[in-house]
């Protein structure tokens, strides 16, 4: 079982079984979002994922596009969100209070990413979406 909580720990939820790697995306609203170079965040399944408290003090967010952050209303941190589709939470690596068990996978968004932002690591860097051109081979 993996459990994670906001800062102020108003929300909490936990999961089991098997999660997405974690996926660093540097796209300038993960950034705007995270107020860092990138927003690390991994998927698990609805069926997996269970709140344990604070869902009531969730607030919702949604630009005119769709795209959108769930925030804790009361710490201001962002919590899971339900993935568009409906079958699987996106989940903030940054909240987890255990270890999920995965690493990063690689990262996304990488041709707009800040011009002062340094990737490190052997994950694959993509200039967008998973599936794009990758941008660390010579």
């Amino acid at each position: 079982m993996t459990r994670g909580s906001c800062l102020c720990g108003a929300v909490q939820f936990e999961f089991e079984g098997k999660t997405t790697d974690i996926g660093m995306c540097h796209c300038s609203k993960c950034r705007k979002v995270s107020g860092v170079a990138s927003n690390a965040n991994l998927m698990v399944g609805r069926d997996h994922f269970a709140w344990i408290s604070g869902e009531s003090e969730i607030k919702k967010f949604e630009l005119a596009g769709g795209w959108g952050v769930w925030r804790c209303s009361v710490c201001g941190s962002p919590v899971p969100m339900l993935h568009p589709g409906g079958g699987a939470y996106w989940v903030p690596a940054g909240l987890l209070d255990s270890d999920p068990g995965v690493r990063i996978s690689g990262h996304i968004f990488v041709g707009s990413k800040a011009p002062w932002d340094e990737i490190t690591g052997e994950g694959p860097q993509l200039r967008d979406g998973f599936g794009s051109e990758r941008l660390d081979q010579a």
